[in-house]
């Protein structure tokens, strides 16, 4: 869950355009009365200093709560928003008293309590399954392998290379070409891709998509390919393939 931590933090940095934003949503639609605030400038400013101190006093709970507790940081979360509600609370009685010279009952201010608790955690649920989202699609994102630069433009899956003096052949499904490209480089990046194969001559690196079965010829052994090709195996590679269920 470090990731929800990471946003959060990351998050910080941000405050003043998060609550802007949501502070001229709340000026526009003056929900809570808060339309007796005839002028819209001073609306937003009652509304912003609302978002400022709810984000505040999440931000110092949370700091303070997330590295004690072993829960899921959802929980984290949850319990920080219901904390931060009892400062918010105060302080939107305070300035509630001191804007509309309001007398609040002890009642009423409980009944407000609780609607600020159930409006803070419904908030809170929702940015965490955007967050949620987010860092799902970044963990895929990180997480893709990158597709070898050499098969760009190259058609069909890939079944094997070959090198041919300072040229390199490639060979898939589909097609068979030659670019200007040293073998090393391009095991280099097959390597770190989500392609599986691996060398089976100093000239040839096969994809084990590619192979179909283990020939011999005499003395020599060869590699059947889905294509009908046969290619040399060196006995070095015989004991890896054999290993890793190519052959």
């Amino acid at each position: 869950m470090n990731n929800f931590k990471n946003f959060f933090a990351k998050a910080n940095k941000l405050p003043l355009i998060i609550n802007l934003i949501i502070a001229l949503i709340l000026a526009q639609i003056a929900p809570y009365n808060s339309n007796d605030i005839s002028n819209f400038g001073l609306r937003f400013l009652y509304w912003a200093s609302i978002c400022s101190v709810s984000w505040f006093a999440w931000v110092i709970i949370n700091s303070w709560l997330e590295n004690k507790l072993k829960w899921p940081y959802f929980f984290v979360g949850a319990l920080v928003t219901f904390l931060m509600t009892i400062p918010l609370t105060a302080y939107i009685i305070i300035l509630t008293t001191f804007v509309f010279n309001h007398t609040l009952s002890p009642q009423f201010m409980t009944i407000f309590w609780v609607e600020v608790i159930a409006t803070s955690l419904c908030i809170y649920v929702l940015i965490y399954v955007i967050v949620a989202n987010l860092t799902k699609t970044d963990q895929t994102k990180d997480n893709t392998t990158p597709n070898p630069h050499f098969l760009k433009n190259t058609k069909g899956k890939l079944l094997y290379i070959k090198a041919e003096d300072h040229y390199l052949r490639i060979v898939t499904s589909h097609q068979n070409k030659l670019i200007l490209y040293k073998l090393s480089d391009a095991i280099h990046q097959l390597n770190t891709s989500d392609i599986e194969g691996m060398p089976i001559h100093r000239s040839y690196w096969v994809t084990k998509f590619a192979i179909k079965n283990h020939v011999k010829d005499g003395r020599k052994n060869l590699l059947q390919l889905i294509n009908e090709e046969q290619l040399p195996i060196s006995t070095t590679y015989i004991k890896q393939l054999k290993s890793k269920a190519y052959i």
